[in-house]
């Protein structure tokens, strides 16, 4: 029993012996590495830049939905298709305007309150989707859809993707000289004279903020003069991100 007892004590320490050897050896093997990447007298130094830039957007997105509600549902549809239609003929003979429709509906509903007699009625809805970076030609087109009876959703303005990428390449140029330039001041505090670039990441994911929304509200047509809408572009914070390691030596 006893000598059963000092065998399993034995084993234990056997396994905790054999344990320690391999962490030290791994430990010892990533030392090594190390010391090969980096000869003595050389540091590794890891920097991180983040360029900003504040652009004018330049492209003017304007949604507007028809709406029609009636007691016969082919009505209701017959309309919004008929309405859709010329809207659509109309803005694909404008220049530098991009056009597409939306989401359409049509559902029936109760305009009764609670405990009344039922009061049935089809409502039926489409929308156009308008974009592009000829905003006065948007905003004019936009006016005659309300004063044909659309109804604004949405109007608002963006930074197109070709105008991010071109600030995006500006910025990557810039932060890397700014990476140098923090490269050499950490070579020198660090009693180097001469330091290399061993690697560059270029973080892509790093986004532009959404446009800001403006909605507009409709207007009865038959009682006022349909005047176009108004809308002034925003500006968008561009960032990018690199990460520089360097070798001082």
């Amino acid at each position: 029993m006893q000598q059963s007892i000092i065998l399993r004590i034995w084993f234990k320490r056997f396994v905790m012996f054999v344990t320690l050897a391999v962490s030290i050896t791994g430990a010892a093997i990533t030392h090594a590495q190390t010391a090969a990447l980096l000869p003595e007298g050389q540091t590794l130094i890891t920097l991180t830049v983040t360029e900003r830039a504040t652009v004018t957007q330049d492209v003017l997105l304007a949604s507007l939905r028809i709406e029609v509600e009636n007691l016969d549902q082919n009505v209701v549809q017959n309309t919004i298709n008929t309405a859709m239609q010329q809207a659509l003929d109309r803005a694909r003979v404008v220049t530098g305007v991009e056009v597409s429709s939306g989401h359409y509906s049509v559902y029936q509903m109760n305009r009764q309150t609670v405990g009344g007699r039922p009061d049935l009625v089809w409502r039926g809805s489409q929308s156009i989707n308008l974009q592009g970076k000829a905003a006065e030609s948007i905003l004019v087109l936009a006016g005659e859809l309300q004063a044909a009876g659309f109804v604004m959703n949405q109007l608002s303005y963006q930074l197109s993707t070709e105008r991010a990428d071109e600030v995006r390449d500006s910025l990557m140029e810039s932060a890397i000289v700014r990476a140098r330039e923090k490269a050499q001041r950490a070579t020198v505090a660090l009693g180097r004279s001469s330091f290399e670039i061993a690697s560059l990441d270029v973080d892509s994911s790093s986004n532009f903020a959404p446009p800001m929304m403006m909605r507009a509200g409709s207007m009865a047509a038959d009682t006022i003069e349909m005047a176009a809408p108004v809308a002034q572009a925003g500006e968008t914070e561009v960032m990018l991100s690199i990460r520089v390691q360097v070798v001082a030596k």
